[in-house]
C-alpha cells in the first residue's frame, strides 16, 4: 500500500463542530489524517453567505493544532465552479499510481451523485466513502444503484487495499448541529455555544460581521 489521502469536501458555511467531529472520527477509523477542502463556487447549491477566502480562513483556524486534520485550498484558488472530478484528477496526478485516494461525501450528496459533473469517471481516480446519516435516503437512480452494487465493499478499511474504484459506507458519531442552525442563531444576534461552533471561529465571524440578517 502506498500513501493514503482521505478528503472531505464541503461548503463549510460556516465550518462547525459537527464537521470537525466527523473528520476526526474518520481519521481515527482509517488511522490516517483527513484533508478538508472548502469549495470555491459550489456547483450544486446557491452562493454561500461567506466568501471562499472567509470560509477557508475559518477552516484553517478550527484545524490549527489538530494533527489529524489538514486543509487543502485548491478549490478556493481555482476559478469557476468547484467540480469534484477536477480536484480528484489533480490529486491523482500529484500521487503515485499505487497511492490510495478516498473522497468522502454525505449520504444526501451520494444520492444525487448522478447529477455531478463527469460522475461516472470519479472511481477511475478515487474511492468513494459515503457518510451515512439516520435521516438520509440512499440513491434511487438506476445507473447509480448499479454502480454502487458493483463497486461496494464491506467496510471503509477495505478501501485501503487498492488505489481507487470502490465504494464503502460508514456511520460516524452524529452531531446535533447544522450550518443552517448556526446561521439562524447568528442572524438573531446570538453567539452559538462552543459545542456548535469553535470559539475562534465565532470570534472571526463577529469581527468579519458575517451572517447578519440584512435590515429591510
Amino acid at each position: 500500500m502506498g500513501m493514503v489521502k482521505v478528503c472531505f469536501g464541503g461548503t463549510f458555511d460556516p465550518l462547525h463542530a459537527g464537521h470537525i467531529g466527523s473528520a476526526k472520527a474518520l481519521a481515527e477509523e482509517l488511522a490516517v489524517p483527513v484533508t478538508l477542502l472548502p469549495n470555491g463556487v459550489p456547483a450544486h447549491r446557491g452562493r454561500p453567505a461567506a466568501s471562499p477566502k472567509q470560509r477557508l480562513a475559518m477552516l484553517r483556524m478550527a484545524c490549527e493544532g489538530e494533527a489529524q486534520l489538514l486543509v487543502d485550498s485548491r478549490e478556493v484558488e481555482r476559478a469557476g465552479p468547484s467540480y469534484t472530478i477536477d480536484s480528484i484528477i489533480a490529486m491523482r496526478a500529484e500521487m503515485g499510481p499505487k497511492d490510495v485516494l478516498i473522497w468522502c461525501l454525505g449520504e444526501d450528496a451520494f444520492a444525487q451523485l448522478h447529477t455531478w459533473h463527469q460522475w461516472r469517471d470519479l472511481l477511475q481516480y478515487a474511492h468513494l466513502l459515503v457518510l451515512q446519516r439516520p435521516a438520509s435516503k440512499g440513491p434511487e437512480d438506476a445507473e447509480l444503484l448499479d454502480l454502487w452494487q458493483r463497486c461496494q465493499v464491506a467496510e471503509p478499511r477495505c478501501l485501503l487495499a487498492s488505489p481507487n474504484g470502490r465504494i464503502a459506507s460508514t456511520c460516524l458519531p452524529q452531531f446535533a448541529v447544522s450550518a443552517t442552525a448556526i446561521r439562524q442563531l447568528l442572524g438573531q444576534g446570538k453567539t452559538p455555544p462552543e459545542t456548535m461552533l469553535p470559539a475562534k471561529v465565532a470570534q472571526y465571524i463577529a469581527a468579519q460581521n458575517l451572517y447578519k440578517v440584512e435590515a429591510n
